[in-house]
């Protein structure tokens, strides 16, 4: 098979804005696949070729360089939409990609907190001070509606409703968008810090962002990710608690409480039903523990 033609960092470069714009990936998600494909630019020295015995050459030595089966599972993910794109464009067969086999990722239950343990971290927050008081509303919507930190980073005013307790979730992951309901608790912690908000929006008033840095700018994922660390690190019982782990504890404490399935999806934003069924294995472990410590025959129960 012949080599692309165009360089390999500009057919890169076209490919990943395709990813934001066509498919309506997050920049994050596909800059993630443009690393993994500047890889395979690298094993081929610069001129990216596209044919079975390349591609498994270059996931093998991935392999032996030591990726975990999760990130080679990501690299041929990214393969095989790369490939999906060639075929789009007609620049070459992008068919390989799809024989090339998927690692098997063993399937790992995501971590939660329990309601105590949430309620360590936002009390950790000192609410006296305008900067104290961002941090817990911004923990408050990540556990009170279950957004993804990038979501939360992305929020504008204009998508919260107070009245109604409502977030619209602009272009989430997958490119859809969504309404959740945000808890009525959270709205109140939420409410507050828009009222002092002013106060770091001096010099951009117009500043649309829902969380904004001292100097008024967005914070991004990586500044959301460290004022949760902090609060973390003063709640020693929830050491390793990331973003996400609020978002599983969202899910899981609506299960327990017996929400429907199909509602949580929606309210997560999954596509599928099967990536949120992950939560009623949790749920089904508690329940079985309860089960044991207060039936009668209890420890009658197998595991």
């Amino acid at each position: 098979m012949p080599e692309l033609q165009e360089t390999g960092i500009a057919l890169l470069d076209r490919f990943v804005s395709w990813l934001t714009d066509a498919r309506g990936l997050s920049r994050a998600t596909a800059s993630a696949y443009g690393a993994d494909l500047g890889r395979l630019l690298s094993f081929c020295e610069g001129t990216i070729r596209f044919d079975r015995d390349t591609l498994r050459a270059f996931v093998r030595s991935e392999s032996e360089r030591g990726l975990s089966p999760a990130s080679l599972a990501r690299e041929v993910s990214a393969l095989r939409t790369f490939g999906e794109w060639l075929d789009l464009e007609g620049t070459v067969d992008g068919g390989a990609a799809r024989r090339i086999p998927m690692p098997r990722v063993p399937r790992r239950l995501p971590g939660f907190l329990g309601l105590s343990e949430v309620m360590m971290i936002l009390d950790s927050y000192d609410t006296s001070t305008p900067a104290g008081l961002r941090n817990r509303a911004i923990v408050e919507l990540l556990y009170g509606a279950g957004v993804r930190v990038s979501e939360a980073s992305a929020a504008k005013l204009d998508d919260l409703d107070l009245d109604r307790a409502l977030l619209r979730v602009v272009r989430g992951k997958g490119g859809k968008d969504r309404i959740v309901p945000v808890a009525e608790l959270s709205v109140d912690v939420i409410a507050a810090w828009i009222a002092v908000r002013n106060i770091f929006t001096r010099r951009d008033p117009s500043a649309p962002w829902l969380f904004v840095s001292v100097r008024g700018r967005r914070l991004d994922p990586r500044d959301i990710r460290r004022i949760v660390e902090k609060g973390v690190l003063s709640a020693a019982r929830t050491a390793g608690a990331t973003p996400h782990t609020f978002r599983h504890s969202f899910a899981t404490h609506l299960l327990d409480r017996g929400a429907d399935l199909r509602a949580v999806q929606e309210m997560l934003g999954h596509s599928s039903l099967s990536t949120t069924q992950v939560y009623t294995h949790l749920t089904g472990d508690r329940l079985r523990e309860v089960f044991k410590r207060a039936h009668p025959r209890g420890e009658d129960c197998k595991g």
